[in-house]
């Protein structure tokens, strides 16, 4: 499947309003660049650097000040300071959901890119796996909101989160902050900086995020949605000379958590079934939000997310050029009890993903003194995806089915009849006896996809005035997906043709 976007943009800025959002207030704690701007906020969403009332772009920002009051642990608490941004937690801790403006999608298939796109560092995060981490010594979080394909080369429809962490310091120094809140929840952060040489320095920073769970599993006799995670992160940094600058990073961060539960929100029928083969309470079914559950089996996530990035800027004088190389992985292995009862119906839900990705983005950007300046690039993707999805039957599911069935039929099928009735019509009445429905049988999918990508963008900026700009950009993308499945079906049920003419009497 390939895929060609052209698109095309104009945008026109007044000097006299802005269509910004700002939460930033001072940026002499974390300055963006060697430029002085005094105290106004400073952005690179333009991949400039600028003043945030120069910026054509509808963006928000927060500070790392912002970051620090607010409490911001994650990109799901970045929620809590940007109005247009919400974020959801899902099913699990490898699935979050990013709208912006209302428009996004969901994040339970793999094999489909996020419409919010997230950066940090330049570097583009394709699933919500990679971007839920902690992060130390964030500098500033931009929210770009709308279509942001003729500046990040990534297409990203919806919108953009580009996360920037400060850059190493020429002088030593650090931080270290910790927290202790209720549900024994505890928090730090820390981080070293200073230099290696006269031209080389270095960062290294590191986050543990620990919490007991505060929702409890009557059944297990358990608290469950805990949080547990931690992550390290270190940078070099070259300035072989007064234009060229090298940036070196590498990250490693671990979620090992049980997460996530499911409120009953309806007690229907099923309800007593599944009560009487748990053999007592199978859901609370009368308040959802009593944090209070019933599962027979802990749900688990286990997420790894590692890869490095390398940044060159050389400053060519009134233009500058710049490089961003990054390679990925995320490996991912969640196993939930789908079924949200104290009934084995549901043994076995799992999702085991890898995800490979390689990046590489080459940019040119002017800083003329006249009235045109232009940004000129091109963007490669490759991805490589690897699931493994089971989904198997548990020890009540045969007892669940049987008591559907005849509740349905009035009593006069069941399992062991339809078996038998099944079985007679194909000439062996003993061919499915005891098959249906059985432990352990049910589904093994197996999924690949490779995706490469490569795009050309740009923008040109015109001051038609002191006060009056006029920016242009335009985006050329070719997108090629290939994808490959092996699905595998144990349900002996399920694999029966009833439209086949033997089943004809059965049909009637």
């Amino acid at each position: 499947m390939t895929l060609r976007n052209i698109l095309l943009g104009a945008t026109m800025l007044c000097a006299a309003t802005t269509p910004a959002i700002a939460f930033a207030q001072d940026t002499a704690e974390a300055p963006a660049s060697d430029t002085d701007y005094g105290n106004d906020i400073i952005v690179t969403a333009t991949k400039r650097s600028q003043t945030l009332q120069d910026t054509p772009i509808a963006v928000s920002v927060t500070s790392a000040a912002d970051i620090q009051n607010a409490q911001i642990r994650d990109l799901i608490d970045l929620q809590s300071a940007v109005p247009s941004l919400r974020v959801s937690q899902l099913q699990s801790s490898a699935n979050t959901n990013f709208i912006i403006r209302g428009f996004g999608n969901g994040a339970n298939n793999p094999g489909i890119e996020p419409s919010v796109g997230v950066f940090i560092d330049g570097v583009y995060r394709s699933r919500s796996a990679a971007q839920i981490g902690d992060l130390p010594n964030v500098e500033r979080i931009e929210v770009l909101r709308g279509p942001q394909s003729t500046l990040f080369g990534k297409n990203a429809s919806a919108g953009v989160i580009s996360i920037v962490t400060q850059k190493p310091q020429y002088e030593f120094g650090g931080s270290v902050e910790a927290s202790y809140g209720n549900y024994d929840a505890f928090v730090i952060k820390g981080d070293i900086t200073g230099p290696i040489s006269d031209k080389i320095a270095f960062s290294l920073g590191g986050n543990y995020n620990r919490r007991d769970g505060y929702a409890r599993d009557v059944n297990l006799d358990t608290d469950v949605n805990d949080r547990n995670r931690w992550g390290v992160r270190g940078q070099l940094l070259f300035e072989p000379t007064d234009a060229l600058t090298i940036r070196l990073i590498g990250d490693y961060d671990k979620i090992d958590e049980n997460c996530c539960i499911a409120g009953n929100v309806i007690a229907g029928p099923t309800v007593a079934i599944t009560n009487a083969l748990a053999g007592g309470p199978s859901v609370d079914a009368n308040n959802p939000f009593s944090y209070r559950v019933y599962n027979n089996f802990l749900s688990s996530n286990l997420i790894k997310n590692y890869g490095g990035s390398g940044q060159i800027d050389y400053d060519l004088g009134n233009m500058s050029l710049t490089s961003i190389t990054a390679y990925r992985e995320v490996r991912s292995n969640t196993n939930q009890d789908s079924d949200f009862t104290s009934a084995d119906l549901i043994g076995q839900k799992s999702d085991d993903t890898a995800i490979n990705t390689f990046t590489q983005e080459l940019r040119l950007a002017s800083d003329f003194d006249g009235p045109i300046n232009f940004l000129i690039g091109g963007y490669y993707f490759n991805e490589k995806i690897k699931q493994h999805s089971q989904i198997y039957f548990g020890d009540d599911f045969r007892a669940y089915g049987n008591a559907l069935i005849q509740a349905a039929s009035g009593g006069a099928l069941s399992v062991p009849v339809l078996e038998g009735t099944l079985g007679t019509l194909e000439g062996n009445p003993a061919k499915y006896v005891g098959t249906f429905f059985r432990a352990g049988d049910g589904m093994d999918e197996y999924y690949g996809m490779k995706n490469t990508a490569w795009s050309i963008f740009g923008t040109v900026d015109f001051d038609v005035t002191d006060r009056l700009t006029l920016t242009l950009g335009g985006n050329y993308t070719k997108d090629k997906k290939r994808f490959t499945t092996d699905v595998t079906s144990t349900d002996v049920f399920s694999g029966i043709n009833l439209d086949a003419p033997a089943y004809a009497p059965f049909r009637n």
